[in-house]
């Protein structure tokens, strides 16, 4: 079983690529999360395998709380457990809040850590609007992610992320400036704005609500997975006091429909 949280589609692909090598099922974290069904039960001798983006040098907050609340039992004791993250600069403390999780709350270790250059999308960056890059770095990946797949279908065992940095020691000062990114007051609306709804369907952490068909953003805090960023079909929010890319700029996976959560 492939446990995933993604945004923009990268993590999705990442575990689609797996999937197909592996057979093992799909499970959207985010889809999870939003209907409060948490609990999974694996297969004997199936994977757990956990494919997540990084998140200011770390994972998205919705995945840490998801392993802190899902409730996951396994049929006898022999699970291949793995963690594989899509990121864009350096991976910093990912796999070790990971398992962290793991260990505390279900007994288990990870047998093997994986990551893959992709797209970052985060707003006041911009790196996603350079699309001869973009293009280049989904074609690496490509390799990367046929590379870790294998890998996996084999069962090899061992740390096969290279990207840390000296974030692997710093990663929770970059977390502390995550939980004020992550507020939702950082979100504005402009005229642009049609009223389809999109935006409320894909929050993972229901975040968002539609009124007099306008989106209201009704928690304090989000995950910041942009979704709603990103696969605006008018681009019509924003994220940030301005904007950092040109106008109506935004990136989504080309694997992805953007309307699918």
């Amino acid at each position: 079983m492939i446990f995933y949280f993604s945004g923009t589609g990268n993590s999705k692909h990442a575990a689609e690529v797996i999937a197909a090598k592996t057979g093992d099922r799909l499970v959207s974290i985010g889809k999870a999360m939003k209907t409060g069904e948490l609990s999974f039960l694996l297969e004997e001798g199936e994977d757990f395998g956990i494919v997540t983006p990084v998140h200011f040098r770390g994972v998205p907050d919705i995945v840490y709380e998801f392993l802190k609340k899902a409730d996951i039992k396994g049929k006898g004791q022999e699970h291949y457990v793995y963690h594989l993250v899509t990121f864009s600069s350096a991976t910093g403390g990912a796999n070790s809040m990971v398992m962290s999780a793991l260990s505390q709350r279900f007994g288990l270790m990870l047998n093997a850590t994986y990551a893959v250059r992709m797209v970052g999308n985060y707003a006041p960056k911009g790196e996603f609007a350079d699309a001869g890059r973009n293009g280049t770095l989904l074609q690496e990946a490509e390799a990367q992610l046929a590379e870790a797949a294998d890998l996996i279908a084999r069962h090899d065992a061992g740390d096969h992320n290279f990207y840390r940095g000296l974030w692997a020691l710093l990663w929770p000062a970059a977390q502390l400036v995550y939980e004020s990114r992550r507020r939702t007051q950082n979100f504005h609306l402009t005229d642009a704005c049609t009223g389809c709804g999109l935006c409320e369907s894909l929050c993972p952490c229901n975040a968002i609500r539609m009124k007099d068909r306008r989106p209201q953003w009704v928690q304090e805090k989000c995950t910041l997975c942009l979704a709603c960023y990103h696969r605006c079909p008018e681009s019509a929010i924003l994220y940030g006091k301005k904007e950092s890319v040109p106008a109506g700029v935004r990136y989504y996976h080309p694997g992805t429909d953007p309307e699918e959560g």
